[in-house]
């Protein structure tokens, strides 16, 4: 049986490459004979630099909160191992713009020298409920942030921007998304990330088309790269 795992980082800021996590959160959600219960796994990260108002004001960690957290290479390779378990099993990682956090995990292993998400195993499949989500509803108009998955699908986000909320969040916004859209639960499991990965190709080359032109400059080709983006 395959399991689904919700996967987050909150962070410093918006940069896959450059910045680092303040806390990470794994949520599965069992069903049992009482309904289903949450097992959730997370922390704070200290990232051994200043977290900018800016990022604390969004998800609420400060310098204070993290000052005794687990080190940033320590908690990296908890991180790594974690993900590299779920795949090492058949699972799949399920997320809300999940490439954002798989890259900032290679790229942070690859900066501590410690070996990279490929490098520990294949890349098992993954499920962003983003990607779905634009496919299955592409006219739809609005903000998708993930408060705006969750109040479409009818799933009630408990703390906004802390990392096992927001894994947990990204799982019930996935199961509603398999009731509304049954073809979802078709796509095998080893075809997952080659689906995926042509669904967000395909949106992806149209956002960098609707960019160029504004003017503005279009998506570089290491973006195309899912679920784990290649810095250019």
């Amino acid at each position: 049986m395959t399991h689904f795992i919700g996967f987050d980082l909150e962070t410093t800021g918006v940069s896959s490459f450059l910045d680092v996590p303040v806390s990470y959160g794994f949520v599965e959600r069992l069903s049992g004979e009482s309904g289903v219960v949450s097992k959730r796994e997370g922390g704070y990260v200290n990232p051994g630099v200043p977290i900018p108002s800016g990022a604390a004001a969004i998800h609420g960690i400060t310098d204070d909160m993290v000052a005794d957290a687990t080190p940033l290479r320590e908690a990296m390779e908890t991180v790594a191992e974690r993900l590299t378990a779920v795949w090492s099993a058949g699972d799949v990682v399920v997320g809300m713009n999940v490439s954002y956090d798989l890259t900032m995990v290679n790229s942070l292993c690859q900066r501590l020298g410690s070996a990279t998400l490929e490098q520990r195993g294949a890349v098992g499949p993954v499920l962003d409920v983003l990607i779905l989500d634009r496919h299955f509803d592409k006219w739809r108009k609005g903000s998708r942030k993930l408060s705006d998955l969750c109040v479409h699908y009818g799933v009630t986000l408990g703390s906004a921007h802390a990392a096992v909320e927001d894994a947990e969040a990204s799982l019930e916004v996935f199961e509603a998304l398999q009731q509304q859209y049954p073809a979802i639960g078709e796509i095998p499991v080893a075809l997952m990330n080659e689906t995926l990965r042509a669904w967000y190709q395909e949106w992806l080359a149209s956002f960098s088309q609707y960019l160029e032109k504004k003017g503005e400059v279009p998506i570089n080709a290491g973006r195309y790269e899912w679920p784990i983006h290649r810095d250019e």
